[in-house]
């Protein structure tokens, strides 16, 4: 099965490709806005049911990896923090999310392998105020499909 741990990598490498938009690996107990974290999964307040990992998508024993990019943008819902996160949820600019990870769709790569095929944003799962560490945040929930090795 392909590595989680590098699948988040290659995830992250991707969205530092956008200036001024920290980039977290893992869940932190804070943020410091603007921000983005990989979380494995679809997260509760979505609508569906999918698992964070389907396994066996393919005869090859590809995986399905579900994950939620949390971007928190601003303490407060106010129209500069709206206008920010707006930006990074265009698409074809230099800041947009969606496009840093789709990278022109060109598969991940780890020392020369490919260890996944294709990572599609489907979309939105929610847009709003978030809590974070117990802190609200203007921000949104993008679900991230990678098709691993």
């Amino acid at each position: 099965m392909a590595s989680i741990l590098a699948v988040r990598q290659g995830l992250v490498e991707r969205l530092e490709t956008i200036d001024g938009l920290r980039v977290h690996q893992y869940v932190t107990g804070t943020v410091s806005p603007p921000a983005a974290t990989i979380v494995p999964g679809l997260g509760s307040e979505t609508s569906t049911s999918r698992p964070a990992i389907e396994y066996d998508k393919s005869f090859g024993g590809s995986v399905l990896m579900n994950f939620m990019v949390k971007v928190a943008v601003s303490p407060t819902a106010d129209d500069a923090g709206q206008a920010r996160l707006d930006t990074y949820l265009d698409t074809r600019s230099d800041t947009s999310i969606k496009d840093a990870l789709e990278a022109d769709m060109d598969p991940i790569e780890q020392d020369g392998d490919i260890i996944a095929d294709s990572v599609l944003v489907t979309g939105v799962a929610h847009y709003g105020m978030i809590e974070w560490g117990g802190i609200p945040y203007l921000g949104a929930d993008l679900h991230v499909e990678v098709q691993a090795r």
